[in-house]
């Protein structure tokens, strides 16, 4: 769902009357939307008092994403809350491993420095 800034006039009721008529969404839709403005906003340090609340009484399947938060809530709360990313290497990456399928494994370590060199980033 769509911001509620971010919604036209006639689409500003959808939302509530989905809410009004499905009870499950409408329990998980105030701790998602509390995640996305964690996210959005950059307050990592909010996230484990969030993750807490939602594991206390939030809906079974944010329970469970909030378990996997916590297996690494370090990580988790620096990467909700620092301005660095590792988006440009995770890129990179990407790029070396689709020239690597795109050869279906038969290129060599030097077939595959010479492509990784040639393609412009």
């Amino acid at each position: 769902m769509r911001r509620p800034e971010n919604l036209g006039d006639n689409e500003r009721s959808d939302p509530d009357r989905v809410l009004a008529a499905c009870p499950d969404p409408a329990t998980a839709h105030a701790p998602a939307d509390d995640f996305s403005a964690i996210t959005r906003e950059r307050r990592g340090n909010d996230l484990p008092g969030r993750v807490t609340h939602v594991l206390a009484d939030g809906p079974p399947p944010l329970q469970s994403y909030t378990i996997s938060l916590q297996t690494d809530s370090e990580a988790v709360v620096n990467g909700h809350t620092l301005q660095w990313s590792s988006g440009a290497v995770e890129g990179q990456v990407n790029r070396i491993k689709f020239l690597k399928r795109r050869s279906y494994g038969r290129a060599s370590f030097d077939l595959l420095r010479t492509l990784v060199l040639a393609q412009p980033l």
